[in-house]
């Protein structure tokens, strides 16, 4: 794109069209990328400095007065000083270690993390919870006689038999209607 293109496409990101601000994060990409070669920031990789020179385009947009200077110039600034700024920042921390940073780097390739003991496993938890809730959503959409039925069964911990003796049914009648509740919650969550 030559100089006027761009400035049409900065005032037309400027103003929130979302087609103008890629043509805009297009026309940099390669410069982004060739600034991020430059810089060995510890933690980083390659895309994630590109993640902080498009974020650096995105600032310069905001920031940008036209009429000014060239978009082209003061961008091309703003992506070296967002670099510099990162790796500024990063060296403050030099004596901070990740817990992702390698253990023994010849040996097995653990992680700091990995060498914490715990007895908690938050992911799982997490994911328990995650299904608890899911289960409960589940149920909530039931039918009142169907979710009366789960209810006493599986969370008051109520035997089959004593449920069919209190509703005035068989135990066959129940088992039947446990079976096609269990079926209906089944087939939500393979959906």
């Amino acid at each position: 794109m030559n100089h006027y293109e761009i400035e049409t496409c900065v005032i037309g990101a400027k103003n929130g069209n979302q087609e103008e601000l890629l043509k805009v994060l297009k026309q940099y990409k390669p410069f982004i990328f060739k600034t991020a070669r430059k810089f060995n920031i510890r933690n980083y990789d390659i895309y994630d400095l590109e993640q902080i020179g498009y974020m650096a385009i995105i600032n310069a947009l905001s920031k940008y007065r036209t009429g000014s200077c060239t978009f082209s110039s003061y961008v091309y600034e703003s992506i070296k000083n967002a670099f510099k700024y990162t790796a500024r920042q990063n060296s403050k921390h030099e004596k901070a270690l990740s817990l992702n940073s390698v253990v023994d780097p010849y040996g097995k390739a653990n992680e700091y993390i990995d060498c914490i003991d715990s007895l908690e496993n938050l992911e799982e938890d997490v994911l328990k919870t995650e299904e608890a809730l899911e289960v409960k959503r589940a149920v909530s959409k039931l039918p009142p006689q169907e979710m009366e039925l789960v209810t006493m069964v599986y969370y008051k911990g109520l035997s089959l038999k004593n449920y069919a003796e209190k509703k005035g049914m068989t135990y066959y009648e129940a088992s039947k209607k446990k079976d096609y509740v269990l079926y209906k919650l089944s087939n939500h969550f393979k959906q």
